[in-house]
């Protein structure tokens, strides 16, 4: 029996997910952002205390709280746990396909293929799929843009004071989850409603009505904001409310990049539906003056890409907000070309573009460049070759159907993130997995014995390894004062180089995390 076109792309997303959230049990928290949040989540547990989040024993104040409170809230249900916070980034992943299948609805309810399409797309876009199941705020923040984008529409469609009770609640979590940067996702859109719609409109009221809902948003934050910056203290305030927010997008010196450094990088951000010449035959015949959904999306893609070039701080998980309205433009594009016949070499260009991905893979060893870092130099060609076996597989599903299907694509992406996650953690090894440093550091406490990690310390220890105190540091300038106090103790550090003899040493990334009795002091070469 043939299983009907719409209820496989209604009900397979299901199943696809969960192939991207296996991902999490292939690998360990990776240092130095997930473990540094699990630590931040840990000390917020042993210390009680989930107003103010501490890291090693100091208020932390580059992240607000909601991601912590998620792991929070597991751990009060199911115990102290690892599985737990790995789901927490996997499941704010399915809320990110739910609602962007409600915002296809809300789009083009006439069309249930674009909505169906829609969870399709965004789950196979390259940026979102390989972020999607890490323990991070991207995501989590990519559902409250999506409830707001939801809102914005409600708004103008349906019930005013229902949609922006909805804007509010999306600034409002935005704001806990990652801070103001919710603004610079979901305002630009609310703010040129006079681009993607065409009929009349009393933008009085509806300033009026989205400045109302953005200062309830705030008011939602100031909720935890405020009672945080007492119980913290006055450089815990200032850091919160100001450092954090205006001071950290505009005078910011962390990851500071040029205006066009995210340019290059859009190819393997929007990988493989810019590849793929279905997308393109939809576009030819897109109706963007007409279709008011359309302009939406296009504003939305455009006016986040365009402040977020402008802001001198730059990351590629930065953009992952914007995604969705790229997966919603492909949907109704894609939907509106379905019955366009196109030929099957040109099918076959994302078959072979993936079968070129896997042969790169098995050549990988011998790029000039790239064989120089210790994992490649561990790379077998099993990896590329899994990937050419998916590609084999979709060209010949595309030959036989003569066509490629988006759902062909998505599974075919997701089933290459799904190996690629488990190769190159195997073949990282012990550079992406600090437990055994951890450990270490857990049978120091246990046995009594001093230690103290050297200079610029980021938590990667102190969940991994249960620690029940933080963890003592000490600046390279004090080296030699805490040996000589702790003549039995041990000197912790992170090198550039391997070392040719100490206690413990293990890769970190590209780097060396190494331990040292207080006797090799000297030997001491911290980064």
């Amino acid at each position: 029996m043939t299983i009907p076109g719409n209820a496989i792309y209604r009900w397979g997303i299901f199943p696809l997910w969960l192939l991207l959230s296996a991902t999490v049990f292939f690998r360990s928290p990776i240092p130095i952002d997930e473990t540094r949040y699990l630590s931040v989540a840990w000390e917020m547990w042993l210390r009680g205390d989930f107003l103010v989040p501490h890291l090693n024993g100091q208020a932390y104040s580059h992240k607000p709280p909601l991601l912590f409170w998620l792991i929070q809230a597991g751990w009060g249900l199911f115990g102290v746990n690892d599985w737990w916070p790995r789901l927490v980034g996997p499941l704010s992943a399915l809320v990110n396909l739910l609602l962007i299948r409600k915002l296809a609805e809300k789009l083009w309810p006439a069309s249930i293929r674009v909505a169906l399409l829609a969870p399709w797309i965004l789950i196979a876009t390259l940026l979102w799929t390989l972020f999607a199941s890490s323990t991070m705020f991207d995501i989590l923040l990519t559902g409250c843009v999506l409830l707001g984008m939801l809102g914005v529409l409600e708004a103008m469609q349906g019930s005013a004071l229902k949609g922006f009770a909805m804007v509010a609640a999306a600034i409002g979590l935005g704001i806990l989850v990652k801070g103001p940067v919710i603004f610079l996702h979901v305002l630009p859109t609310a703010v040129l409603v006079f681009v993607w719609v065409r009929r009349p409109l009393v933008y009085t009221r509806w300033f009026g009505c989205l400045f109302a809902a953005v200062l309830m948003g705030v008011l939602i934050a100031l909720a935890w904001a405020i009672p945080a910056a007492i119980a913290g203290g006055e450089e815990y305030a200032n850091a919160i409310l100001w450092h954090q927010t205006a001071d950290r997008a505009v005078g910011t010196k962390i990851h500071t990049r040029s205006l066009f450094w995210y340019l290059p990088f859009l190819p393997m951000f929007l990988f493989p539906w810019l590849f793929w010449p279905g997308f393109w035959s939809g576009l030819r015949g897109s109706r963007f003056f007409t279709d008011s959904g359309l302009r939406f999306c296009l504003v939305w893609l455009v006016s986040t890409f365009v402040v977020f070039s402008l802001l001198p701080s730059k990351q590629v998980h930065y953009l992952i907000p914007m995604l969705p309205a790229f997966a919603l433009l492909v949907a109704r594009l894609v939907a509106q070309a379905e019955t366009t016949p196109r030929s099957l070499v040109t099918e076959l260009i994302l078959p072979a573009l993936f079968a070129a991905i896997g042969v790169f893979l098995v050549l990988l060893p011998r790029v000039p460049g790239l064989s120089r870092l210790n994992w490649v130099q561990t790379v077998q060609s099993d990896w590329g070759l899994s990937v050419l076996g998916i590609a084999v597989v979709l060209a010949v599903s595309t030959g036989y159907r003569r066509k490629l299907s988006v759902a062909g694509i998505s599974t075919a992406l997701v089933a290459a993130i799904f190996v690629g996650f488990i190769f190159f953690f195997r073949y990282t090894g012990l550079a992406y997995d600090l437990r055994p440093a951890a450990l270490q550091v857990k049978a120091f406490n246990e046995q009594h014995i001093p230690y103290a990690f050297v200079g610029n310390y980021q938590g990667q220890l102190n969940f991994l390894g249960r620690l029940p105190e933080p963890l003592p540091i000490v600046q390279p300038d004090q080296i030699v004062n805490w040996a000589a106090q702790h003549s039995d103790g041990y000197l912790i550090s992170l090198e550039k180089d391997k070392p040719v003899e100490a206690f413990y040493w293990q890769p970190h990334r590209e780097y060396w995390l190494v331990f040292r009795g207080a006797g090799q002091a000297e030997k001491v070469k911290p980064l």
